[in-house]
């Protein structure tokens, strides 16, 4: 009875092994597994984020943070004013521009920003036709592109620029009564009405930050670009905010902000 016992339980084990197998071998093995990214990068909550499409046969990519401002036809005042980044091919490439109304037409201004290991180095001193078409902003004449409104996108930021280019005013930035630590970089185009439309970033106590600025009929105003990559900083400055006084070498910055840019 006990070999019988023994010889019973042998076979039994050996059949629920072989039960095992067979189950463990429908499972099925997951090779290449590749999960889908979510949206992650927008402009932040001050500005509009696009995203830039060719109406050509161009392989590229790339977004651009919009600041809309009051420009209307017979102002000089900007429509809208714009930092843009990103790649055509395997040039990168990154820009500044504002947009001005002549008569009822809507004239794009741009200046690329280099010498921080980009690409391009081109300058557009009022050769782009832009129309605002709903959630679609179309550029033509020496561009030839198409930007689409989205709340976030799939994107990589370029690293942070430490310098404008040639096509800028250049200006570093220190607080204006030397009482906070920090630095920083101004890239004010040199294209369209003067000391209009700028890029910045820098740091505050060792935070960092990126901004568009601009100017309306009350003066001068800006927002932070708040997606990844260009610093956690996230405000918004309402137009006549910010006053840039003009002195010797450059400007003091006063009311929501003190800077020296010089």
């Amino acid at each position: 009875m006990l070999r019988l016992t023994l010889k019973s339980l042998t076979l039994g084990s050996m059949v629920a092994m072989s039960t095992a197998t067979s189950v463990f071998a429908q499972v099925p093995v997951l090779e290449n597994l590749q999960l889908v990214q979510a949206p992650s990068f927008s402009c932040g909550r001050y500005l509009r984020t696009y995203i830039v499409k060719p109406l050509d046969n161009r392989k590229g990519s790339g977004i651009r943070c919009v600041k809309l401002s009051e420009g209307k036809p017979g102002t000089t005042v900007p429509r809208l004013a714009w930092y843009g980044e990103g790649k055509w091919g395997n040039a990168t490439y990154r820009h500044v521009g504002q947009a001005i109304y002549r008569n009822s037409n809507l004239v794009g201004f741009a200046s690329d920003i280099y010498g921080n290991g980009e690409n391009t180095n081109n300058n557009f001193p009022g050769n782009l036709k832009m129309q605002i078409l709903g959630s679609t902003i179309r550029v033509t004449g020496a561009w030839n592109e198409e930007w689409q409104l989205v709340r976030a996108t799939n994107y990589n930021p370029l690293p942070r620029p430490r310098t404008c280019g040639g096509y800028f005013d250049q200006y570093k930035v220190s607080d204006l009564a030397g009482s906070r630590q920090g630095s920083g970089l101004r890239c004010v185009l040199r294209v369209g009405p003067d000391n209009t439309t700028w890029f910045g970033n820098g740091n505050w106590g060792g935070s960092t930050y990126s901004h568009i600025g601009t100017r309306s009929f009350n003066g001068h105003g800006a927002a932070d670009i708040c997606g990844a990559g260009f610093g956690p900083i996230c405000n918004n400055f309402a137009w006549g905010s910010l006053k840039l006084n003009p002195v010797p070498g450059g400007f003091d910055v006063t009311g929501a902000w003190s800077e020296k840019w010089r």
